[in-house]
């Protein structure tokens, strides 16, 4: 199963992995399980990306995206996302969670 937090980024991993591979967004997926999941956090730099650092590190939709998982969830990103800066407390909080994930 792949994840990705923004459609665009849905349309671009369906064109590169094929019709056959399972494909979507956050949301799509809740509720459903696979062996492994790929979570394609799809930003280089969280502060300029389009819905903000706010959605793309949402502690919710990161819980459903990796919890999918039944054996092993694989975060794909820029390794410099979780130094991404920010302006307000909450931020912090949501990017040292993200800094959380096992890797």
């Amino acid at each position: 199963m792949f994840v990705a937090p923004y459609n665009h980024q849905v349309s671009k991993l369906r064109a590169a992995l094929g019709e056959q591979a399972k494909v979507g967004s956050v949301d799509k997926f809740q509720g459903q399980e696979a062996p492994i999941v790929f979570l394609s956090m799809c930003a280089s730099d969280a502060s300029k990306s389009p819905r903000g650092l706010d959605f793309l590190f949402d502690k919710h939709r990161i819980n459903v995206a990796i919890s999918r998982a039944q054996s092993l969830a694989v975060v794909v990103g820029n390794p410099n996302i979780g130094k991404t800066p920010v302006s307000r407390v909450d931020q912090l909080k949501l990017v040292n969670l993200f800094n959380a994930i096992p890797n």
